[in-house]
């Protein structure tokens, strides 16, 4: 019996597994940041350093990791940038920048991705982080619904919420 309760452990810690590499493969493609919200304000102010305006995502499931390219603005005017991630252990994506950070994703829609990420800077101060993206320049309302609950439930006041698509004057690249 002790037997079968852990192969059936093995086989529900296998499907768990499974299911980023599932979600990943809708990840790949153009994005454009609409909403973040932080716990600090500081690091999505202007010229803070998650102030992002990505622009594209790329998976590479065999080797797990994952590209990010953005750009963020430093007095005004955009800097392009790309961060590579690695997919690690419970399915956090791991990448430094800024720090140390601790990414998930949440919600993958066709057009949208809710993406919470912890941060870890360079002094010890840890960041709570949220992103709602498109893969446009809109998004439905249910998934601006499900960010601002996510807000919420990582304890990030809904006046730290703030929208992007109005400020995001950077080139695409698609």
């Amino acid at each position: 019996m002790k037997i079968l309760l852990l192969c059936l452990a093995l086989v529900l810690a296998s499907d768990a597994q499974l299911l980023l590499p599932n979600v990943l493969t809708q990840v790949s493609g153009p994005w454009k940041t609409l909403y973040v919200s932080s716990n600090n304000l500081d690091k999505i102010a202007e010229n803070g350093p998650f102030r992002i305006y990505i622009r594209r995502i790329n998976v590479d499931i065999p080797r797990l990791k994952i590209l990010f390219s953005f750009f963020v603005k430093v007095d005004g005017e955009c800097v392009e940038k790309s961060v590579e991630a690695s997919i690690g252990q419970d399915n956090l994506i791991n990448a430094h920048y800024a720090g140390g950070n601790y990414h998930q994703i949440l919600d993958v829609t066709p057009n949208a991705l809710i993406g919470y990420i912890v941060n870890v800077d360079d002094k010890g101060r840890i960041t709570k982080l949220a992103s709602l993206v498109g893969r446009g320049a809109h998004v439905n309302e249910e998934d601006i619904a499900k960010f601002k609950k996510l807000s919420r439930e990582k304890g990030i006041p809904e006046e730290n919420i703030i929208y992007l698509g109005d400020t995001d004057n950077c080139p695409n690249h698609e």
